[in-house]
């Protein structure tokens, strides 16, 4: 049987994912090979007193990678600030999804660094109890992300969205694309998204939410601009179907963080964060989390995260402001936050 276009580049889409998870894999065990090679001239760092490191990863961020592969990258990035500071580094690496047990853990002096989504680490640094050390950058700037809603070029309102199949992109599983969109539709008296939208679907991958609007198959793609800028130089022609309708302000969406309590080798530590990129494994983990250098944390980086964030909680209603308050959860429904799920149970559109 002869495959359309469509089913051709759906089924290309497939083999892409597997591609990308095996090279992830491979990503990893190359960096610990490497960390390890460039250690082999440092070896009396292992006739050191250990220093012990205790890492949280927000469960949040685990949406481009897996859990597997952010542990086994934070071990190897262990091992390779071994090397750059000259200490024995032994990292205990847990993923967290629960703000209550990072609160707890952070009172009870049991982390020293924490790797979270800008949503929780809000919350967290304006509580007093973490300081920024360190975000990840493109092109030398703060990785923020604006999202578009991306249309066909005869939809001219929002409005014209009821009913009608979206894709939203999430990078992470805090998914700001739907507290976006869920903002969006609240300053529109539109509703809310699972009652506006018609059958929809979440994916990780950029073009899994840009070609299926351009087929016809989807009416809408939430995406971040770079994401949109980066398929669309490859793809000229997508331009001429697909506009923009709306944007969103800036959002960052992780931030390297460690308590505010004294930490044995806290800034040896910082630096070696600011300086892994000038190894070939500390850009082999880098590449996981798709960034340039990691830069210093700047306070003014986090405002306009904030004021999204805000802007979203004020969508809300008391009862769920309480259940977000009481239980820490994350703010965007649990359906929604999970990799290439299905809005409203419909069928996946590919």
């Amino acid at each position: 049987m002869v495959e359309d276009q469509p089913t051709r580049i759906a089924r290309r889409n497939c083999s892409l994912g597997r591609s990308v998870a095996i090279a992830l894999i491979v990503s990893v065990a190359l960096a610990g090979v490497q960390a390890r090679a460039q250690c082999s001239s440092l070896a009396s760092y292992a006739q050191l007193a250990p220093t012990p490191i205790n890492i949280i990863v927000n469960e949040q961020i685990l949406a481009v990678a897996n859990r597997s592969d952010v542990v086994g990258a934070m071990q190897v990035w262990g091992e390779l600030t071994s090397c750059i500071v000259k200490l024995n580094i032994e990292t205990k690496v847990d993923v967290v999804g629960s703000q209550t047990e990072i609160r707890r853990r952070i009172l009870d002096s049991k982390v020293d660094l924490l790797v979270l989504d800008s949503m929780q680490f809000t919350k967290l640094s304006d509580a007093g109890l973490l300081d920024g050390v360190a975000v990840t950058s493109n092109a030398g700037h703060p990785s923020l992300y604006t999202y578009l809603l991306l249309v066909d070029q005869q939809t001219t309102s929002l409005a014209q969205l009821h009913s009608k199949r979206a894709v939203f992109y999430a990078t992470t599983g805090s998914s700001a694309s739907l507290a976006w969109m869920a903002t969006l539709l609240a300053k529109e008296h539109l509703g809310k998204i699972e009652t506006f939208f018609g059958p929809s679907e979440i994916s990780n991958k950029a073009t899994s939410c840009i070609l299926p609007l351009f087929f016809g198959r989807v009416q809408a793609c939430i995406i971040s601009r770079l994401d949109w800028d980066l398929v669309k130089e490859m793809n000229p022609q997508l331009g001429s179907k697909i506009k923009i309708l709306a944007e969103s302000r800036p959002v960052l969406e992780s931030v390297t963080a460690m308590p505010k309590r004294l930490i044995p080798h806290r800034q040896q530590i910082i630096d070696s964060l600011l300086t892994m990129h000038n190894y070939p494994a500390g850009n082999q983990i880098l590449s996981l989390v798709k960034s340039g250098p990691m830069i210093p944390y700047r306070p003014e980086y986090i405002e306009s995260t904030r004021l999204f964030w805000e802007e979203y909680v004020l969508t809300l209603t008391p009862a769920e402001r309480l259940v977000r308050n009481d239980s820490e959860q994350s703010i965007v429904p649990k359906q929604f936050g999970q990799t290439n799920g299905v809005l409203n149970n419909f069928e996946a559109i590919h």
